[in-house]
Formats: structure tokens, sequence, C-alpha cells
């Protein structure tokens, strides 16, 4: 799939990474998730919140940086729970307020969720508020099954994990992530999630998920590849 990526030539800050002719090149070695929380700034701002269209006060970053930051949050319009990835795709600016509420809501459902949550609280109306979440709950259990597909089959394939290139530098924690996903696959007989790699197959998001599938799932993985993400190294 093609990453969303500004329609101009831009180097990220200390030299994380550049966009140049339509192309990212990825220089620094676990900066992926920086590097993709920068681009969605520069395409989608930061002043406005993408569910409710609130707008922040133009003067708010010289009043005061951290409140301004503190309202607009990126929200993963699939959740990460649900194998969301951090790509620009995915990714949106919200306010706290309703990525709070979000939560792991897909965007449709929690336009749904608005919808019932902002009517009086009469008798008829906590009935279908009911109704919603019980219908909600059967559906993310289903996500979780693989009943019900989290990702579009457009976004990911199988391919071999000794077809990924891993760059020990991306070290993610191997802790309480390691173990929620464990505790995942023990369960559902699945991975939770695909991993996220770049068009020279270098694993850029993913690094407990392909040691979860080496020790414990298989040969075959599923993953997206960024088809104008090339990943350097160190320039």
């Amino acid at each position: 799939m093609k990453l969303i990526l500004p329609d101009y030539d831009i180097k990220l800050g200390d030299g994380l990474a550049e966009v140049k002719n339509g192309i990212l090149y990825i220089y620094k070695p676990g900066s992926f998730k920086d590097v993709m929380y920068q681009l969605t700034y520069l395409i989608y701002g930061k002043d406005e919140c993408f569910f409710c269209h609130k707008k922040l006060r133009s003067n708010m970053l010289e009043m005061d940086n951290e409140k301004y930051f503190s309202q607009i949050t990126l929200d993963h319009l699939i959740p990460q729970e649900f194998g969301g990835p951090t790509i620009t795709n995915n990714l949106r600016p919200a306010c706290s307020e309703c990525n709070s509420s979000k939560g792991n809501m897909y965007p449709d459902e929690f336009l749904e969720y608005r919808k019932y949550y902002n009517k009086k609280r009469d008798k008829e109306s906590k009935k279908a508020r009911r109704e919603f979440k019980e219908s909600l709950r059967n559906t993310q259990e289903q996500r979780r099954k693989g009943e019900i597909e989290s990702i579009s089959k457009e976004w990911f394939t199988d391919e071999l994990i000794r077809n990924i290139y891993v760059s020990f530098w991306i070290a993610e924690p191997l802790g309480a992530m390691y173990k929620k996903q464990e505790r995942f696959l023990k369960k559902y007989k699945r991975l939770p999630k695909p991993i996220v790699v770049s068009q020279n197959r270098f694993l850029l998001d993913g690094f407990n998920t392909i040691l979860l599938a080496k020790y414990n799932y298989g040969e075959q993985i599923k993953i997206i590849v960024l088809e104008n993400v090339i990943f350097v190294g160190f320039p």
C-alpha cells in the first residue's frame, strides 16, 4: 500500500527521515513512529479535531504550549487493539476528549455512540444505549476471533518471516506489551496485528509481533508493505 505523504519534499528533524520525490526515506532505526506522528501533523494540521471539528484559538500556542498539545492528540482510526497500524493513513488529529471517548471504536461506531449519548436520559434512550453497547461488544469479540476482518485486505499480505530484515536497533520492551500479545495468541490462536515493513522489507513497526510469530506461531505473518517507504539506515 502507499503511505500518505505530504505533496512536497521535506526533511524531518535531527536527520530522522525525508520525503523526496514522493518517497519517504528513513535514516534512523527505531524512529518510525516519531516520523509518522510528525508527518500526520504536517498533512492534517493540528488545530482541528477530526471528529468534532473543534477549533483551537490561533494564538493558543503562544499562550500555553502545554495546554495546546493536551487538547490535540493523534487517534488511530482503526484502533490499535484491532491491529490498526501507526501510519499516516490511519492517524488523524483529535481533541483529547474525542480520543478518550472513542477508545477502541471505529469511526462509524464512534459516530453512532455520540448519537446515542447525546440523547436525553429517558427510559427509551437508555434502552437504545444498552442495545448499542451489547452490539458493539459482540462485534469487537468477532474482530478478535477473526470472524470479522479488522483491517482492509487491500492493506496487508502474507509473507514469510525470513524475508523480513530486522534491525536490532528497533528495540521495543518485551514486558507488558509482549505478554499482552502472547495472551491474545493463546486465546484466539492468531496474531493480534500485522507488522509494518518498508519497500525493501525492513521491519518498521511490530518487533514484539515478529518475535511472537517466530517462536510461537509459524513462518507466515501478515505484513503491511509501504511501497513508497525505503529504509536507508544512517546516511
